[in-house]
């Protein structure tokens, strides 16, 4: 599969279209590294408001578009140019594209392209991008796949070292603390652009692991900022099956709070209004039996805006402001 993607992109305009978040960054930074040495010119967006690439996403003179971690608009197929779909979310349209790496089975979108189009590289970059995103997604540090596992110990020791915990008896790997950094961007500009340009104008970890790289810094500093949102304790409420919490905040910390509030007995959604939109983030509880993909993409069919999707411990969604209190009424009798 690597060799049609490269024949596909060779001497052709490419744009790499990803998520905003950990693992779409770092899935959009380990395509564009394969695809820069063949393909005349490399350009990349993020995005996650909504969870869709629309016609509107694309550049004129792109010739081949490649999705990652993030759903492409059926919209997009059929206008002269190629489309390839990566991604590792459920999706029911794969067929209307051009090529197309799936798997719900994977963790993470990284993991997808690890295993599909890096041939389990050893490489010690396409490593941490591969497990930077796996950790983002959700991955456990006691279930990384083999041979990722093993190449992970044997070229970046330094950072598959284990970190005692300060919070529990347990600890983390050294690698972990850097995950954060790369969901910064999304959380202050509302865009991952910053984190992804950061990935795509260095071949080795060090630079952004040292904070030796200007943009490193500049994520640091996001980093500080967002301190005190991190610590927002706002009202949540039962509605039918989860809990729910709904925010007015100008920084994208709905994600943030979710993990923070989740308890084992419900999910908990987040809701974030910004200007029209509502933004919502979903997640579950590891003791519990809940896909949260499956339980938002239910409402699509209820209410025309609504946006959602995810897989299954974690899910996200948008909707106008106008359909909140439908969507709450339909909470209700979920």
């Amino acid at each position: 599969m690597q060799h049609t993607l490269i024949e596909v992109c060779k001497g052709r305009h490419v744009q790499i279209c990803s998520h905003w978040d950990a693992d779409g960054v770092c899935s959009a930074a380990l395509i564009y590294h394969l695809l820069k040495p063949h393909a005349l010119t490399v350009r990349t967006k993020t995005k996650g408001m909504p969870f869709l690439i629309e016609d509107q996403d694309i550049e004129k003179e792109a010739e081949v578009v490649i999705c990652t971690d993030i759903q492409p608009s059926p919209d997009i197929a059929g206008k002269g140019r190629v489309i390839a779909l990566i991604d590792h979310h459920p999706f029911s349209n794969a067929e209307k594209f051009d090529i197309v790496i799936h798997d719900e089975k994977e963790v993470s979108t990284t993991t997808l392209i690890y295993n599909r189009l890096m041939q389990n590289s050893k490489d010690p970059y396409v490593l941490f991008l591969t497990l930077v995103g796996y950790f983002g997604d959700g991955g456990k540090r006691d279930a990384i796949p083999e041979p990722l596992l093993s190449n992970a110990m044997e070229a970046m020791p330094d950072m598959m070292q284990k970190q005692e915990s300060h919070f529990n008896e347990g600890y983390f790997l050294e690698i972990e603390r850097h995950v954060s950094a790369l969901n910064t961007g999304k959380r202050i500009n509302w865009s991952g652009d910053i984190p992804l340009e950061l990935l795509k104008s260095i071949d080795s970890y060090e630079p952004f692991t040292n904070i030796r790289h200007p943009l490193a810094v500049q994520l640091q500093q996001y980093k500080a900022m967002l301190k005190n949102d991190y610590s927002k304790q706002p009202e949540v409420k039962q509605i039918g099956k989860v809990d729910c919490a709904i925010i007015a905040e100008p920084r994208n910390i709905q994600g943030v709070l979710a993990a923070k509030l989740i308890k084992p007995e419900r999910p908990i959604i987040v809701m974030n209004i910004v200007e029209h939109l509502v933004i919502g983030s979903m997640r579950v509880h590891d003791n519990l039996d809940f896909d949260a993909g499956k339980f938002l993409e239910g409402f699509e069919k209820d209410i025309k805006t609504f946006i959602g999707g995810g897989h299954e411990k974690a899910g996200g969604f948008t909707l106008e402001k106008n359909d909140l209190e439908l969507f709450l009424e339909l909470l209700k009798n979920r």
